[in-house]
């Protein structure tokens, strides 16, 4: 090939290169407007439930060639209350912005894959989060990148800065924080990935007796899409190696290897939810106490029905949250009641089934379990005796308890030592009190002693209970049940 043939291959590729980067800038500015209009829509539905006013505002828009850079602010407007003006907050981000099709920054990073933009971002220092960049001491409090696909899909990643902050009597030590995140325009299927290594909080606060609290070794995973009633469906878990707390009058208590999991699912208008924790070990004084672990799964929940409900819980824990410590609990409406009963019945009218599987708390010596399985249905009316409604809802029950010598006289043990009690008299007294709660039990026809465990079950359905091998009607148990309540109150 002649040397001028290939400076024009050299010289059209390049005018292909430029054109198609000045063209693919246009499109960049413009996913930039659509993306901050979406994300208006979405943070008024937010203002409106918590009484704010958040938005989002370009500010500036620089394009070029290869390059763009842009300066946008979100801004939150607190209305004016008790006498006081309107408060309005902001935090401005910079951005700039590599055009595709083939990004530098990018190429850069070893990423060769078409993309229409590739950004990397980072927070600017303004009056509200003066004291953050002070505490960053020099580094940028916020920052990270990410690249937006011709079919915009986004891949990113963020990193906020350690911190230290020190003010009287308060502190706060922040190892800072990486995330990698991920987003599909389309379906809306979002993933993030967060870990941190260390978080220190230390102060006082006249309606707590908290002074302090550390975690470490931070991780939080979420994978979620949205579900056909605007809830999102998938999987959440947080987990933490340590997480010490320290009290002006209670001893420290430490949580060993907690993970905490929630699964949420929808198939033909149905949901399900399955929440398990798993505390691996919990100190208290620097001894290792108990491990413990819940799971509870819900399934064929009505999904408006459950939405419904749901609505009505976060507006109650909203007006608790803003009611500056009046409200303890969350305090429903006379129309959200109304609101509750009507989903409520709607939720059992599919039948739903709720189970515990299992309970389970592990010591040195043992570990004991509790299994529940529960089918409902919808009764004839939510206004009757409490009793009535209760057992027209349960259709069918499965529990069984499983007590640990071991374990029972393990937890027996805890309060004495916490007291002081050497820890070897203290176990030798909870010991015989475990060998007592079993012949009490036996005896009582409550449990039966298996294999150096406690062991009791109750089976329902139809109006017919088996416990512990006696089957007999619901009747005739509960009158066993008020009978042994009452004997063991003389």
């Amino acid at each position: 090939m002649k040397k001028s043939a290939i400076v024009g291959v050299v010289v059209a590729l390049g005018a292909v290169w430029t054109g198609t980067a000045w063209y693919t800038g246009q499109k960049a500015e413009a996913f930039v407007k659509q993306s901050i209009e979406q994300a208006n829509v979405e943070l008024k539905k937010v203002g409106e439930k918590w009484g704010v006013t958040p938005v989002v505002e370009l500010m500036s828009f620089e394009r070029g060639v290869f390059t763009s850079t842009e300066r946008y602010r979100v801004k939150v407007t607190e209305p004016a209350a008790d006498g006081k003006p309107a408060i309005e907050h902001e935090i401005v981000f910079v951005e700039h912005l590599d055009h595709g099709p083939f990004p530098l920054s990018n190429l850069k990073s070893g990423s060769f894959a078409p993309a229409m933009v590739a950004s990397r971002f980072q927070l600017e220092e303004t009056p509200l989060v003066k004291e953050w960049f002070a505490a960053a001491k020099g580094a940028v409090p916020l920052s990270g990148a990410y690249s937006v696909s011709y079919a915009k899909n986004i891949t990113g990643n963020f990193d906020m800065a350690p911190v230290e902050f020190a003010k009287d009597a308060n502190s706060l030590k922040f190892s800072g924080m990486k995330g990698d995140v991920t987003y599909a325009t389309g379906s809306k299927h979002g993933t993030i990935a967060l870990k941190a290594d260390s978080l220190a909080l230390a102060g006082q606060s006249e309606d707590s007796d908290i002074v302090g609290m550390a975690l470490t070794g931070l991780t939080l995973t979420s994978d979620m899409t949205p579900a056909s009633n605007d809830m999102y469906v998938g999987s959440q878990k947080v987990g933490l190696k340590n997480w010490t707390i320290t009290s002006k009058e209670k001893p420290p208590v430490q949580l060993k290897d907690t993970v905490i999991a929630v699964d949420m699912t929808e198939a033909n208008s149905l949901m399900g939810v399955k929440m398990a924790m798993d505390f691996g070990m919990i100190n208290v004084q620097d001894k290792d106490m108990a491990g413990l672990k819940l799971v509870m799964d819900a399934q064929k929940l009505d999904s408006k029905a459950f939405k419904a409900l749901n609505d009505v819980y976060e507006a109650a824990s909203r007006r608790m949250m803003q009611s500056k410590g009046e409200e303890q609990a969350p305090q429903f409406t006379e129309e959200e009641k109304q609101v509750i009963k009507t989903n409520v019945e709607l939720l059992l009218a599919g039948n739903p089934t709720l189970a515990v599987s299992p309970l389970e708390v592990r010591t040195a010596n043992g570990t004991s379990t509790f299994n529940l399985d529960l089918d409902m249905a919808k009764p004839a009316s939510l206004d009757g005796e409490f009793a009535d409604t209760l057992m027209q809802t349960i259709r069918k029950l499965n529990a069984k308890l499983v007590l640990s010598k071991g374990n029972l006289s393990d937890l027996m043990a805890i309060e004495p030592q916490v007291r002081g009690v050497p820890a070897e008299q203290a176990q030798q007294t909870a010991k015989g009190q475990a060998e007592m709660v079993g012949t009490m039990a036996t005896a009582m026809g409550m449990a039966k002693v298996e294999n150096n465990n406690i062991v009791t079950y109750l089976n329902y359905a139809d109006g017919q209970v088996d416990f512990n091998g006696k089957k007999m009607p619901v009747e005739q148990f509960l009158m066993m049940v008020m009978s042994g309540a009452m004997g063991g109150m003389r």
